[in-house]
């Protein structure tokens, strides 16, 4: 796989360098190959389309990188489908993080209740013994 830089703009307004790059490969390129082409932190990096030519095998990449990640959420919109998917993906992980701290507060106090009943029995022996003698 082969990459050409064919434009490099940066936008500060945006707070992003937008590419377009010149891809020859034998079949498409995967947005993860192609954003590896580019050599930057690939979190920063969204590619916005990939255009082929129907009978070549060159492909036309058109990404952007933005200098930071507050950029990037500010100005990259994410679908409905998959903020949907994200939040109830967040609360799973919120129920099983919650579910693990009722556990384990249910074993303190089991282990409480069991320490506490065996000082009771303790102190019930003692005054056994004391009789005895």
């Amino acid at each position: 796989m082969e990459s050409q830089i064919l434009q490099q703009t940066k936008n500060p307004f945006l707070e992003r360098e937008e590419y377009i790059i010149k891809i020859t490969n034998e079949t498409t390129p995967t947005f993860d190959e192609a954003k590896s082409q580019i050599g930057k932190d690939t979190d920063l990096i969204v590619i916005k389309k990939i255009n082929t030519n129907f009978g070549k095998k060159t492909f036309e990449v058109e990404a952007v990188v933005y200098d930071n990640k507050e950029a990037k959420e500010k100005i990259e919109t994410i679908p409905k489908k998959v903020k949907k998917k994200i939040e109830a993906e967040r609360k799973v992980a919120e129920e099983a993080t919650a579910k693990a701290k009722a556990a384990e507060e249910a074993t303190k106090k089991a282990e409480e209740e069991a320490k506490a009943a065996a000082e009771t029995a303790s102190e019930e022996t003692k005054p056994e013994e004391n009789k005895n003698e």
